[in-house]
């Protein structure tokens, strides 16, 4: 579906919803309200990873992308995350010691309030010798532990933000024109969308507060 297609779409919906008839959108607002809208759908269908709503999102599954390391200290090695990062998928890594070199090691994310406790514990420190060590998430990074080994290759899965919509037909706030640019959902999941932005979109304009649906009701249909 066309970004075009589905803006006819989206006003539509709102006027089948809408106590009145002719309700219009513009489009920077409808460019707005989509491009927010199918965040929220991704992140619903990764709180639903055992259902089969997780398939309809493997668009934006990226794999094995290599990690760039930004801190080394002599308990643990620090990578950036992606600039598109959305949600985390799997993690891998290769490590080396003086003589060897390990792949594939087993990796547990822990809580950074444990890190100190597990660093002491003979049974959850991080080993080479059985290929298994611990990471959390800090200010955009991952921080991986280490005992008696370096890390050499820092792989990651992960759910990147979808790509923004943009429609012709105004002018952006640094004087540019907007152009076409199609969302990247097929049209199952861009119809869930929609369908939820108009519920939104409803419920916003028939409350005074501006009483906003949680996810869950959003997109059940």
């Amino acid at each position: 579906m066309t970004i075009q297609e589905t803006y006819i779409e989206f006003l539509n919906l709102v006027n089948r919803n809408a106590t009145n008839n002719r309700t219009n959108v513009d489009k920077p607002r409808f460019v707005m309200l989509f491009n927010n809208m199918q965040n929220k759908y991704l992140e619903w269908s990764l709180d639903k990873r055992n259902e089969d709503s997780i398939r309809d999102v493997q668009t934006v599954l990226v794999k094995d992308t290599p990690l760039v390391q930004n801190g080394l200290e002599e308990t643990h090695t620090t990578y950036a995350l992606p600039t598109n990062y959305f949600d985390f998928s799997n993690i891998t890594a290769s490590v080396t010691t003086d003589c060897c070199e390990a792949n594939n090691i087993l990796l547990f994310e822990t809580k950074s309030e444990d890190v100190e406790e597990k660093l002491a514990d003979t049974n959850t420190q991080p080993s080479f010798e059985y290929r298994e060590s611990f990471y959390h998430f800090s200010n955009n990074s991952v921080v991986l532990y280490k005992k008696g080994f370096e890390y050499s290759k820092v792989l990651l899965t992960y759910y990147r933000y979808p790509r923004q919509v943009d429609i012709a037909g105004y002018p952006k706030l640094d004087n540019t024109l907007s152009a076409d640019i199609d969302p990247e959902f097929d049209d199952k999941v861009v119809n869930r969308i929609l369908l939820a932005m108009s519920k939104e979109f409803s419920a916003i304009n028939s409350d005074a507060n501006g009483y906003q649906l949680t996810k869950d009701r959003l997109f059940t249909i």
